[in-house]
């Protein structure tokens, strides 16, 4: 098992590694450089622990970033305003064609070492990914459980494809719950601060079609949905029988937060 130490350098040397990648002057002159997310990093570096295979990680884990800092940019481009300004509509273009190039960039990596399994790995989850982020975005979705079903799917399904191929159902299912856990908590956070997020618009629009504007208590309701399917998550990560270790256990502590003493046993003893 990984020690605390060695896992913390390896994760900053493949964060080092991706940003290399990330650096584009002229980019960076115009956009912020994306946020390399370290759960994901620390997620699969653990699978890959588990699975013995540690030194295969990096061939792994950096196309994976690549692929998901290009899905998160790209998530990012506005629909034009009628009048957008000429620095916006710049911005606008600029992040779509940043977005492209880190996609090019995760598969000319995987070229190069002529690795055309991961490449159809990943392809695999992209287009599983793009699929679920029409039916959210389209709200082709009519049952809450579909929809965060989706919205799962679209955060972990890059880990689960890789951890499938690995053979290791267990960290599919933890990647699955805790990448859904994180998006939900994220989700609300918005709510509360702005009073609207992408998810709870589809919620809204489920549970309340005909409403245009949600009343206080409709809200309420709202975030009991939420809080209900983030307990599910909590639970399904503390039943998993996935020995894990110790950085991702106080990561997991973290992310949970306020458990019991049994829970915090079962995370303790992986």
């Amino acid at each position: 098992m990984i020690r605390l130490k060695p896992i913390l350098k390896k994760m900053a040397m493949l964060k080092e590694q991706i940003e290399r990648f990330l650096h584009h002057p002229y980019l960076l002159q115009h956009i912020p450089m994306q946020p390399i997310d370290e759960d994901r990093i620390l997620l699969s570096l653990s699978m890959f622990e588990n699975a013995h295979l540690t030194e295969e990680a990096d061939g792994y884990i950096v196309p994976m970033m690549l692929v998901q800092i290009a899905l998160d940019t790209h998530d990012e481009v506005t629909n034009s305003l009628p009048h957008q300004a000429e620095d916006e509509l710049k911005t606008r273009q600029l992040t779509v064609l940043a977005g492209d190039l880190y996609s090019g960039l995760y598969y000319d990596y995987l070229a190069k070492r002529s690795d055309l399994t991961t490449i159809h790995v990943l392809a695999e989850a992209i287009k599983e990914i793009n699929e679920h982020k029409i039916r959210l975005y389209q709200k082709d979705i009519s049952k809450i459980e579909a929809l965060f079903h989706s919205v799962a799917v679209i955060e972990s399904s890059l880990i689960v494809k890789i951890s499938e191929h690995l053979s290791r159902p267990l960290w599919s299912k933890f990647a699955y719950y805790y990448l859904l856990l994180k998006r939900l908590m994220s989700e609300k956070e918005q709510f509360i601060k702005n009073g609207t997020s992408v998810l709870f618009e589809q919620m809204a629009n489920i549970v309340f079609p005909k409403n245009k504007a949600m009343a206080r208590e409709q809200k309420h309701y709202l975030s009991h949905i939420c809080n209900r399917y983030m307990e599910h998550c909590k639970e399904e990560l503390l039943n998993l029988p996935l020995e894990c270790n110790e950085l991702l256990k106080t990561r997991l502590a973290e992310l949970i937060g306020g458990f019991s003493a049994a829970a915090k046993k079962t995370v303790e003893e992986g």
